[in-house]
């Protein structure tokens, strides 16, 4: 699925005009440091920043100031600008109007008022559910030298896991298999599964860095998978109720 063959139904299917949610939305990133491309002048300029503060009262939201000056100032005389990421392979994206220079924790930022929709693509097969910080269960593994390892999920499927640990030396490689890997759900159980790690970056939120990992499950049972989903629905539950949805 992409934004050209998705029509303006289905488009509006996955876009919410709840405010609460638009802040939920775009705290993650900010808090996640998630890159974001602010896409201009009729698609024709990008500039790459990331989010750093919003205020629901001033109905502001605050981003870096961009790499370059020449971007930057076109950026500043532009009414409609189109913002874009995709954490963990979700699109998503919002449009908001002109900017504002301003300054943030003493350097140059841009400010703009905050959206009132925001658009998260996904397909329904693929779903990935990013994780709320107190939800997030322990994944323990064991290193080729027979240690264990704690891992902390910072994003769930039914087809594999998003896992960070401090950053430093990474102990594990692409395509490396991790067995009998255990996830500690809360109220649901402990789940021992095969994991297969599939790509590997690291993130930053504030002054703190991590190592981040993406693993495929390897083959689950039908007994796991109902876990897994189990789970994942009373997060999602939780997350309405907290949002007044």
């Amino acid at each position: 699925m992409s934004d050209q063959t998705i029509n303006a139904e289905e488009l509006e299917k996955f876009t919410t005009h709840n405010r609460r949610e638009i802040l939920f939305y775009l705290n993650q990133l900010i808090n996640d440091g998630e890159r974001v491309s602010v896409i201009f002048g009729g698609g024709d300029e990008t500039v790459l920043t990331v989010l750093l503060n919003l205020n629901d009262e001033a109905n502001q939201l605050i981003f870096d100031w961009g790499g370059s000056e020449e971007s930057n100032r076109k950026l500043l005389q532009s009414d409609r600008n189109f913002f874009a990421c995709a954490p963990h392979g979700v699109k998503n994206h919002f449009v908001t109007g002109a900017v504002r220079e301003t300054t943030f924790q003493k350097r140059r930022a841009f400010v703009t008022n905050l959206p009132d929709h925001y658009t998260r693509l996904q397909r329904r097969e693929f779903f990935r559910l990013v994780l709320p910080m107190t939800r997030r269960p322990p994944c323990t593994v064991a290193l080729p030298d027979g240690k264990a390892m704690q891992l902390s999920v910072v994003d769930i499927s039914i087809g594999g896991i998003g896992a960070e640990f401090p950053a430093g030396p990474s102990p594990f490689a692409l395509g490396q298999k991790l067995a009998r890997a255990r996830i500690e759900l809360k109220g649901i159980g402990v789940l021992e599964v095969d994991l297969e790690v599939c790509n590997m970056n690291q993130v930053q939120r504030g002054d703190r860095h991590y190592n981040r990992i993406g693993c495929n499950f390897a083959k689950i049972s039908h007994a796991v998978e109902n876990q897994l989903q189990r789970f994942i629905t009373d997060v999602q539950r939780e997350e309405r109720a907290r949002l007044g949805g």
